[in-house]
């Protein structure tokens, strides 16, 4: 039996990469309103930012921009009406501001409405839900101005993740990882279906040596190489270990990113579809540009597999990969390498982990939700996501 590992962003983020789309949009606004100190104005296709001449650069807070959160922001976008964003407390008045800011793309104005919201921004979902009321009636200008803005947000992200990256991999981190490898490498005891138990390729299973998998494949949402460093070590024991970077990996021109939406069960692709550029950023398309799909497929279709979900919030802009997963008849079991929400502050119980949301997120990819019921690992204490990562210097001191 082999073993299917799904990485997403989470891992990343348990490594202290600021990979998620927040961290993302943070230090865009970061960005946009540092240059607009240093030269007046700055402009883009989404946002306009312009400095107010009469603040002295001497006695304004601007130089702490760079410290600034989410919420510093929001008091200059709530002064542009163009967006949709309500703030609650005091009105603030344009003439108070530093700073005068006009959004000029509705995709940034929901972004960043989403983030204020829920402190939390999925854009390839967000892209989609615009793009599908676009197509519904059937604007195709405002559709090629989307793609346009999806693709600017594409070339901003690559920038930002190949500079976080660099600037991790050159501080110096001790991560612990014995914890997390002994996870990924554990032999094959309960997760086999019961029509399973009593063979793997002639091992008998019931025996003391439980057998580890014959083939570890990591399936890398990601497109950073954190995963690298325990692949080297895992294949120590389980030499047959293997990576798909399946949506692209930073600075690799054969594998080139993957951003876009991928749920082609959903009721309105088949709408999309009749337009060219509403498949534009359709994820089906940019699979056939390399082999990564056609090698996933050959994995799980070529034997028995368990799966394994870290760090994937198994959303549905991945709903067509993940369902070929979870409803494929070799895939037996499902485990959930859950984190816990309350970092450590309260006792580990299911409620304090992602545990039931992620059951919520796998549930709706089943077909049969009886085969849910049969898949799902039920919850563990045990199966934490668990990485400590300590700067050096912390453990010199």
């Amino acid at each position: 039996m082999n073993r299917l590992i799904l990485i997403g962003n989470g891992f990343d983020i348990a490594h202290k990469i600021k990979t998620s789309y927040k961290d993302f949009i943070l230090d865009y606004l970061k960005n946009v309103f540092n240059s607009a100190r240093d030269y007046e104005k700055y402009e883009d296709e989404f946002i306009t930012v312009i400095k107010n001449n009469r603040f002295d650069k001497q006695l304004n807070t601007n130089p702490y921009i760079s410290t600034w959160e989410l919420n510093n922001f929001y008091g200059y976008i709530q002064s542009d009406n163009s967006l949709g964003i309500t703030v609650t407390g005091r009105p603030i008045y344009k003439e108070t501001l530093e700073y005068t800011l006009k959004l000029k793309n509705n995709l940034i104005s929901i972004l960043l409405s989403s983030c204020r919201e829920s402190n939390w921004v999925d854009i390839e979902n967000e892209y989609y839900k615009i793009l599908c009321e676009l197509s519904s009636k059937s604007k195709i200008q405002e559709i090629i101005e989307l793609n346009k803005g999806f693709e600017l947000l594409q070339n901003l992200l690559f920038n930002y993740l190949n500079r976080i990256e660099k600037q991790h991999s050159s501080e110096k981190y001790d991560v612990s990882k014995s914890y997390l490898l002994s996870q990924l490498t554990e032999p094959i005891k309960h997760n086999l279906a019961p029509q399973s138990k009593k063979t793997v390729r002639g091992i008998n299973i019931n025996t003391n040596n439980a057998p580890t998998p014959n083939n570890i494949l990591f399936l890398n949402f990601n497109y950073t190489s954190t995963i690298e460093t325990y692949i080297k070590e895992i294949r120590k024991t389980i030499p047959n270990t293997n990576v798909i970077y399946i949506h692209g990996k930073l600075n690799d021109i054969n594998n080139p990113m993957i951003f876009g939406y991928g749920d082609e069960d959903e009721t309105n692709f088949e709408l999309l579809e009749k337009y060219d550029e509403c498949l534009k950023y359709i994820k089906t398309y940019w699979y056939l540009r390399t082999n990564n799909y056609e090698n996933f497929l050959k994995f799980i279709d070529s034997d028995e597999f368990e799966v394994y979900v870290m760090g994937h919030s198994c959303g549905m802009s991945d709903k067509t990969m993940l369902s070929s997963i979870f409803n494929n008849s070799n895939c037996k079991k499902i485990k959930i390498l859950t984190y816990d929400k309350s970092f450590g502050s309260r006792d580990l119980t299911i409620d304090t982990t992602n545990y039931i949301e992620m059951t919520y997120q796998i549930g709706r990819l089943f077909n049969n939700k009886a085969d849910l019921r049969k898949k799902l690992i039920s919850f563990q204490t045990k199966d934490l996501l668990k990485i400590e990562v300590r700067p050096v210097s912390a453990i010199d001191a």
